[in-house]
């Protein structure tokens, strides 16, 4: 019984230092041409992910000016309401390592999506 709640005490210690240890630097943005045109302008593929093992809620990247002309599905990337320059990634639930939000929009030029805000 003593070697059971000894190896819990160090899980805990463990998970609480790796959640410590992550930050909206681990929220990493990633984007690549697809080689695939939508209404005459370029695909580009989009993936965010999480580089620490604690998952991100509230992921809000950096968006103004976004436009394109492949629909983007909203529980990916969605505008948020009263702030035109950013977006929600994931409809706000967590991004978790080893699980990436994908989607893809066209349009010219590229555009920067700079995380800019989450929650741990």
């Amino acid at each position: 019984l003593l070697m059971i709640l000894f190896a819990c005490l160090l899980a805990s210690i463990s998970i609480k230092g790796e959640a410590e240890g992550c930050s909206l630097e681990n929220i990493a943005v990633r984007m690549s041409a697809t080689g695939g045109w939508a209404h005459g302008q370029p695909e580009y593929a989009v993936t965010v992910s999480n580089t620490c093992g604690c998952p991100q809620s509230g992921v809000h990247v950096a968006c103004g000016g976004f436009n394109t002309t492949l629909a983007v599905d909203s529980s990916k990337l969605r505008p948020v309401a009263g702030a035109g320059d950013l977006c929600l990634v994931n409809g706000g639930a967590p991004v978790v390592q080893g699980h990436d939000v994908t989607f893809s929009y066209a349009w010219s030029p590229q555009f920067k999506f700079t995380p800019v805000s989450s929650t741990l």
